[in-house]
């Protein structure tokens, strides 16, 4: 079994906090799902994990040896194909492109792969990015916006697809501002507010019903404030 160990993890930038003293647990075989209010900090909460950035505090990665962070506006490099990019991402993982597999993958993304990727639009590079990361068999999966970009039928197949790698064990963290699709997915839900992060293993319907219950209060209380 894969764990994930956070103990008094703290992130400022200069003198802004962005949280302090988070201490967390996780194990494979789960999708985790990150929840909070824009500039809460759960993109620097998932480079804290990936270690692309500095941080005070330990992560520990029990079992993990290699970590695939789908950022939520991936970078393209200028005249590479798309399955250039790929040939690239899994050089980086020392593998080697499995082209059967790969296209039985595509089949669902349908990506014209031969194309140079910095023609694709926004939906197609966020799902050239998730394919590599797929191919490269991550033991810790970290996609920031996955949904973001995608059309519907593409976004059913990434369901489909992460429910299929949790039944392997796989580890996934998953950031998103829909609610409704992190509760259809994950098994817990961190809350990243006001500099802190809770973990919620249970009762994720409760969520949804808590957060439209005050978002409900507040709207009542600014309409009723102007009679």
């Amino acid at each position: 079994m894969k764990q994930l160990i956070i103990e008094s993890l703290s992130k400022s930038y200069g003198r802004k906090p962005v949280f302090a003293n988070i201490d967390l647990c996780y194990r494979s075989g789960t999708v985790n799902g990150i929840i909070g209010s824009n500039g809460a900090g759960k993109s620097t909460f998932l480079n804290c994990i990936a270690g692309f950035i500095p941080y005070s505090g330990k992560i520990f990665k029990k079992n993990i040896r290699t970590v695939g962070l789908l950022t939520a506006n991936p970078y393209m490099f200028p005249r590479i194909t798309g399955y250039e990019f790929i040939e690239f991402c899994l050089s980086a993982k020392n593998s080697k492109t499995d082209k059967r597999r790969l296209q039985r993958l595509n089949s669902l993304f349908e990506l014209p792969l031969a194309q140079y990727a910095e023609e694709y639009s926004t939906g197609m590079l966020k799902k050239l990015h998730l394919l590599a990361l797929l191919l490269q068999d991550n033991d810790l999966l970290l996609l920031d916006e996955p949904f973001n970009g995608l059309d519907a039928v593409s976004s059913a197949y990434l369901v489909e697809l992460l429910k299929e790698l949790k039944k392997q064990d796989a580890f996934i963290f998953i950031s998103s501002h829909d609610v409704n699709r992190l509760i259809q997915l994950a098994d817990t839900l961190t809350i990243i507010e006001n500099g802190t992060a809770c973990l919620k293993p249970d009762a994720l319907s409760d969520i949804e019903k808590e957060i439209q219950e005050a978002a409900r209060e507040k709207v009542k209380n600014i309409f009723s404030s102007t009679e």
